[in-house]
């Protein structure tokens, strides 16, 4: 029969349909379409949407302490679905000197809180230019609520060579258990993170996504 009208989010802080028992929900403050019925309990279930897509970002300099890559604020309750799924995906180019070695961080938050970190092996002994990296991330939300929980997994393809066109190397995430709380009833804000042990010269985001995938 489908669903008996159309209604607009964001939803519940409980992360459900508190419009209707059946509806289409369009939540424009967090970017996406869920399905939502009296069979499931009004669980909203997420159409694939993209919330963020980002072009190129101004070039961050002399990166040692975490610089923000990029962020989303998710309205309260938009992650509070057991199962929800979001996977993150970039491009970023950067740059070093012959002076330059270092290891290079990328790390995943959300609500303040750290969910996955990656670390390269050190960075070449030679000036570079335009070096890529790709990096990618997905987190599932295990347990609700305002002491939530994340399982969150990613990996990292970076080139550490002398040459934009060098071989890429992978490197993946150490986690083995959930994240620490999160409070999913408010709004928090997912971000990406790079960080060096040594100043790194510059970086640049070229393009990123934030996908909804359930």
């Amino acid at each position: 029969m489908g669903a008996d009208r159309v209604t607009y989010g964001p939803p519940s802080a409980r992360g459900v349909n508190s419009f209707d028992q059946q509806a289409i929900v369009l939540d424009q403050t967090n970017g996406v379409m869920y399905s939502s019925g009296s069979a499931n309990g009004r669980k909203l279930m997420a159409a694939m949407g993209a919330p963020l897509v980002l072009p190129a970002q101004p070039v961050a300099t002399a990166i040692t302490t975490a610089q923000g890559l990029l962020a989303f604020t998710f309205g309260s309750g938009a992650l509070n679905v057991t199962g929800r799924k979001l996977r993150v995906k970039g491009v970023l180019i950067y740059s070093t000197t012959a002076a330059n070695v270092a290891t290079i961080s990328f790390a995943l938050t959300l609500g303040g809180v750290t969910l996955c970190t990656i670390t390269t092996a050190a960075t070449n002994t030679a000036a570079s230019a335009n070096l890529p990296v790709h990096f990618e991330f997905e987190l599932t939300v295990v347990t609700l609520g305002a002491t939530a929980t994340i399982e969150s997994h990613g990996r990292v393809d970076a080139n550490i060579g002398t040459v934009a066109a060098a071989v890429a190397v992978t490197y993946l995430d150490t986690n083995i258990a959930v994240s620490a709380a999160v409070n999913l009833t408010a709004a928090a804000v997912l971000g990406v993170t790079i960080a060096a042990s040594a100043a790194i010269p510059s970086a640049q985001l070229r393009s990123a996504t934030v996908m909804y995938e359930a």
